[in-house]
């Protein structure tokens, strides 16, 4: 939730004290598609590691998924919209690293999933500037 928060506020104040307003959007849109490439092809890596960590810590090897609410709703999303809904809710809603985790687990084409998510923080960003330049005509 703060990756969200993060890319929300950050945008909001590149486009208020950067003097050229493209220029925040931009520096902001590349710091979310840097943070999806980072997530996209690094987070499989972080997940078997943090894995192993707490196999290799607690010494118990157990494959027992518990779920929380959040995870619930993730898996009732992915059933009704797949891999589309999630990218259009991972900028802001679900977080990128969250987003690009789930994506990651639910299709194999990593590229793919960068180009999306690229896509999905572009429009994002875009519509957060569109709102704060002309919400107050």
């Amino acid at each position: 939730m703060l990756s969200g928060v993060k890319f929300l506020l950050g945008l909001m104040w590149a486009i208020a004290f950067v003097e050229n307003d493209l220029l925040g959007l931009t520096i902001s849109v590349f710091g979310g598609i840097f943070g999806s490439f980072i997530w996209i092809f690094l987070g499989h890596w972080i997940q078997e590691k943090w894995i192993q960590f707490r196999q290799n810590r607690s010494g118990v090897h157990s494959s027992v998924k518990r779920f929380s609410k959040k995870n619930r709703w993730i898996v009732k999303i992915k059933r009704s919209g797949g891999v589309y809904l999630l990218v259009f809710l991972a900028p802001i809603i679900i977080s990128i690293p969250v987003g690009c985790l789930v994506l990651t687990s639910m299709e194999s084409n990593r590229f793919r999933l960068l180009l999306l998510m690229s896509v999905s923080v572009l429009l994002c960003g875009i519509a957060i500037y569109l709102g704060v330049n002309y919400a107050w005509i």
